[in-house]
């Protein structure tokens, strides 16, 4: 049931985290301006900072979309429905693509009062639109990541394993943490029963990243504490959609215990900005300091701060 609150309730994920330390502005724009934004009498500042909070670029908008029509293909696997094929998985990503085209420029004026229900893309919003070689560049990465999907070890171990029980698909699952929501997202979570491992795959659309190992680690975090999985049960796995490769981790308990270090750490920092923490009250837009740096011209609120 939809409560109407002055403020957001103080929650920590690892995507909160690293938007924190890029910029704690955007941090402010992104999780307290924005709040209320899409209540009709809300004031303009959080209007605008909602609709833009909404915004994606094409190498994000087509990774969700890809995440999406993965977790369909696995559903459907695990529920006896018709599977699709590689052509088809593509067109479905295609199809949604140039529906946040034509809401981007055709249907604008809709984004401007929906825009949770219509897209927009930063490309065309703050640029001039989609260049050929964005376009041929979106081509190839949906096709190379759908191909490589297909040939993935945790597509091959869904189709070959005799016995395996499936936890988590796409979910957005919460668990605390002294006495703060976290919230993490698990691609896919399955175990193999003839190993006794606990399989967690995340699929990755964009390039290899340090950071990649330590949201593994929330996620082994979350298994260990909210369904009482040893941390030597929990195979960690990346699967990158772009290469075809991946990557496993078995997570030692001081990698765990430096995983839930770093919450701590960064909540503690995230808390110091609040002028009434008992009502995650923000303090002034003032305090939170701009950053500048390449990333401005990619950000969603850039407009704010006349970047």
């Amino acid at each position: 049931m939809y409560v109407y609150r002055d403020y957001p309730e103080f929650s920590w994920s690892n995507s909160r985290h690293k938007t924190f330390l890029e910029c704690v502005r955007k941090y402010y724009h992104q999780y307290y301006e924005s709040h209320n934004g899409w209540e009709y009498q809300a004031p303009e500042e959080n209007k605008a900072a909602y609709r833009l909070k909404n915004i994606k670029n094409i190498p994000i908008l087509l990774g969700d979309e890809i995440h999406k029509v993965i977790d369909q293909q696995l559903k459907n696997f695990l529920n006896g429905k018709r599977l699709f094929t590689e052509s088809e998985m593509v067109d479905l990503v295609t199809r949604n693509l140039n529906k946040a085209y034509l809401d981007s420029t055709k249907f604008r004026q809709h984004w401007f009062q929906k825009p949770k229900r219509y897209q927009m893309l930063h490309e065309i919003y703050y640029g001039n639109g989609l260049s050929p070689d964005e376009i041929t560049s979106a081509k190839t990465k949906l096709r190379l990541c759908v191909n490589n999907f297909f040939r993935s070890k945790t597509y091959q171990d869904v189709f070959n394993k005799l016995e395996m029980h499936v936890l988590h698909s796409e979910d957005f699952q919460t668990f605390e943490v002294n006495g703060v929501d976290v919230f993490v997202v698990l691609d896919f979570v399955y175990k193999d029963v003839s190993q006794e491992k606990w399989i967690v795959a995340d699929w990755k659309t964009g390039k290899e990243s340090e950071d990649d190992r330590k949201q593994l680690a929330f996620y082994a975090l979350f298994l260990s504490q909210q369904h009482h999985i040893p941390i030597e049960d929990i195979i960690l796995r990346n699967e990158y959609l772009l290469t075809g490769k991946n990557q496993e981790y078995k997570l030692t308990q001081f990698e765990i215990d430096a995983a839930q270090t770093l919450m701590n750490e960064s909540i503690y920092h995230m808390l110091g900005y609040l002028e009434n923490p008992a009502r995650n009250k923000p303090v002034a837009i003032g305090h939170f300091e701009k950053n500048p740096s390449n990333k401005c011209q990619r950000c969603n609120f850039k407009e704010k701060c006349e970047v």
